[in-house]
């Protein structure tokens, strides 16, 4: 079985959240891992799509949504067009779920941060952001703070291949302001029962963390021999758990980061016009993303 649907993004906008709430879900059917990557990363798609449906959904049983959560299918333009190429687009339906993109865009350098993989600070970050993202797919998946909050932008291009009806536009707020509300609309649009109450409504599932140790985490990312070994060793799904469990010891709660007033002002001119069209376009208001409420 391959997906009906999939949620694409944007990326730091509640997507784990989501898969958490829709995962538990007896009608509708997500792969263990959050994120395969299939259709973005050269090496996994080039094992073709019978390696995809067996590695990530051959666990099936006759859920009624089938689907994968990914925010790099919105934004890497390569994914979509490898989606449209091996699945037949009327059969599709796809979820979108925006975020203050200021907000979205501070969070995003933090994750990056986070990983080890920042060493500028987040105003100097967004200056260089457009001849980083230029040297290739890993440069853009890592370092397009800005760029990703173009929403509009994004979806225009899914309009080209997908009609409107078969999308849903969700708010950041709306799954952590009105979570049964936003669930609901949500199973409905999947065609599920929308009667399914999921545990653990409103648990925070992503918190802000810096690392305790940069030695440590360079160690859990990294591609040394130690890490091949353990490949062999250890099957994926264990492997998958473990490291997710250091990554988590190896984190303290962020208290000493933060954006500015006038840095939040500056970046959010940027989207202006982009979250006016956007507003029009899926009819909400979003004149508070203008302001920093944090």
């Amino acid at each position: 079985m391959l997906p009906n649907f999939f949620v694409v993004g944007a990326q730091k906008s509640g997507t784990t959240s989501l898969h958490h709430y829709l995962h538990e879900h007896p009608e509708i059917y997500l792969p263990f891992q959050k994120e395969s990557k299939f259709f973005v990363h050269e090496r996994l798609f080039n094992k073709g799509v019978g390696y995809y449906e067996k590695e990530y959904f051959s666990d099936w049983n006759q859920e009624l949504a089938v689907g994968e959560i990914d925010p790099e299918y919105m934004y890497i333009e390569q994914a979509l067009e490898r989606i449209i190429e091996h699945f037949d687009p009327s059969n599709l339906k796809f979820i979108f779920i925006f975020r203050n993109p200021v907000e979205r865009a501070f969070s995003h350098y933090l994750m990056t941060y986070r990983r080890g993989l920042e060493p500028l600070t987040f105003e100097e970050a967004i200056s260089v952001e457009a001849s980083r993202i230029s040297q290739g797919i890993m440069p853009n998946i890592h370092y397009s703070y800005i760029s990703r909050g173009f929403y509009l932008r994004q979806v225009e291009k899914f309009l080209m291949h997908i009609d409107k009806s078969q999308m849903l536009f969700l708010l950041t707020e709306d799954l952590r302001e009105s979570t049964l509300d936003c669930l609901k609309t949500t199973f409905n649009f999947l065609g599920v029962s929308q009667n399914f109450l999921p545990q653990n409504i409103n648990e925070e599932f992503h918190k802000a963390t810096i690392p305790r140790s940069m030695t440590l985490l360079h160690r859990i990312q990294g591609n040394g021999l130690e890490k091949k070994i353990i490949r062999l060793c250890i099957p994926k799904k264990l492997r998958h758990k473990l490291r997710k469990k250091l990554l988590e010891v190896n984190q303290t709660n962020q208290h000493k980061m933060s954006l500015s007033n006038q840095m939040y002002q500056q970046i959010s001119e940027i989207f202006l016009e982009e979250n006016n069209q956007l507003s029009r376009f899926i009819n909400r208001d979003l004149s508070h993303w203008n302001h920093n409420n944090g």
